[in-house]
């Protein structure tokens, strides 16, 4: 296979460039796929279309770091389309061009891990989860940007550089999967496989206009290339244009994928969709926001979609944050730092070469013991169990993906928040508790101002119920 790669340089952003049109690139994955499916549209148009914006617009954004070519991307393209022709498709996905983040591995194309000693790594096979969405039938266009080691609120390395928000190039699309962000949201393919440990599915979509669904944990295949740095705190994820396309992808990698549906592949998501968020209205915790540390604009938009829910009949209820932050970030804080030492053996880094961010990240690793770690884990798993009976309560922790807008591209996080001096986590207040939780947790879009995403977090193991409620609160919101 033949793929092309960005090469790290700065570039002027013409705005004319990502602005969205009439194609074929604007349709989600689940019209696309009903459509190829009915005749009225082919794989090879799709594609070409996909292509055509990738032209236009990756130069300004540099979303798409490595690219399949284009003859090997149209050869699949038709061979979905004879499969569709002959009434034969070969999965959910099939035909549907998407994109990879860049810690997971692709067979034949670089897997840098935003790391500069890795930037001529090329795997010699798929990990389980991309072996996936091939064995649907998605089309992999390429690979989207990271920071190094996925472990950062912004997206840029010394392989890449930097990846520009599609809604505004002079800000940052978040990390660790801004990358992908970017190119959903400037129609470089209707879906985008991502990676999430603390926030890095839903941040980004949130800060990029689009959808971004961290799965339970277990509940999808795990990532299982690039040594994991997160216990099960990471987990791979979809991300797309709309919460019904994100639930295609999501059935497409579940290790089980009828817990997702039991109507099957031929049916859109739409259908079950509905019908199970009908069957059953939610009991919504809302998180009353802070006093201070939240812009006013994401505290507006989470009052008016509160109203819109409970106006569709859930059951909201406006609680104080029913989780501690300081211990969520301190699990985060006192165990990542073992998984990044232990990656740089691993694959035999030299520490000195990595980012400052990561060689703080290794460092914090050199204080605690091995009883320390363990201890560390056991209150976890003892902070898990205790935790799951705020399920009992409620079915839904409705709260903003983010307290924050997005931020200038050339700053590791916001420098303030509401007018208050922000620390390095503070974007990520309402992030980490479903990684910490093993929940699953979704951010959706505010359409009514660009750059804000309501998350709804679930029971652990609840995913399927938690998408349909999403749905639900993304049609309430556009109506």
């Amino acid at each position: 296979m033949v793929y092309s790669v960005n090469q790290h340089r700065s570039r002027e952003v013409p705005v004319s460039a990502i602005h969205p049109g009439g194609h074929p690139w604007r349709l989600g994955a689940s019209e696309s796929a009903a459509l190829l499916r009915a005749g009225r549209l082919t794989s090879v148009k799709l594609v070409e279309s996909v292509l055509e914006r990738i032209g236009a617009g990756n130069a300004a954004l540099n979303a798409v770091v490595a690219q399949v070519d284009a003859e090997s991307l149209l050869t699949q393209a038709r061979a979905a389309d004879r499969r569709c022709a002959a009434g034969n498709p070969g999965g959910a996905l099939d035909g549907i061009p998407l994109t990879v983040k860049d810690n997971l591995w692709v067979r034949g194309l670089p897997a840098t891990w935003g790391v500069e000693a890795l930037a001529a790594f090329v795997p010699d096979h798929d990990e389980p989860v991309v072996a996936r969405v091939r064995e649907a039938g998605a089309i992999i266009l390429g690979k989207t940007n990271v920071p190094p080691m996925a472990l950062a609120a912004t997206t840029g390395n010394g392989v890449y550089g930097p990846t520009r928000n599609p809604l505004d190039p002079a800000m940052t699309p978040g990390g660790s999967s801004g990358g992908a962000g970017a190119a959903l949201a400037s129609g470089m393919g209707a879906l985008a496989l991502a990676t999430d440990a603390g926030g890095s599915i839903r941040r980004p979509a949130a800060y990029t206009g689009t959808v971004g669904f961290k799965p339970s944990a277990g509940v999808v295949l795990s990532s299982s290339g690039f040594p994991r740095t997160s216990l099960d705190f990471q987990v791979v994820g979809p991300m797309a244009r709309s919460v019904e396309d994100c639930a295609l992808m999501a059935t497409a990698i579940a290790v089980d994928a009828s817990r997702f549906s039991g109507a099957g592949q031929a049916a859109r998501p739409e259908s079950w969709l509905r019908a199970r968020a009908q069957a059953r209205r939610a009991r919504i915790v809302a998180v009353l926001p802070p006093d201070q540390g939240q812009e006013p604009v994401v505290t507006a938009a989470l009052n008016e979609c509160v109203e819109r829910l409970a106006r569709a009949g859930h059951r909201v209820v406006w609680q104080p944050m029913p989780y501690s932050v300081a211990q969520v970030d301190a699990f985060w804080l006192e165990l990542i730092p073992h998984g990044v030492r232990a990656a740089i053996g691993e694959l035999g880094l030299d520490e000195s070469a990595l980012p400052a961010a990561l060689r703080d990240l290794a460092r914090r690793s050199s204080g605690p013991s091995a009883v320390d770690v363990y201890r560390t884990i056991a209150r976890l798993l003892d902070w898990r169990q205790r935790t799951r009976a705020l399920w009992a309560e409620a079915d839904v922790v409705l709260s903003p993906a983010s307290p924050c807008l997005a931020w200038p591209l050339d700053a590791p996080y916001p420098a303030t928040i509401d007018g208050l001096e922000a620390s390095p986590r503070a974007g990520a207040l309402y992030a980490t508790f479903a990684n910490a939780a093993g929940a699953p947790s979704i951010s959706v879009p505010v359409p009514w101002h660009a750059g804000i995403g309501m998350q709804l977090t679930g029971a652990p193991g609840d995913d399927a119920q938690l998408l349909a409620w999403a749905w639900e609160c993304e049609q309430a919101m556009l109506a």
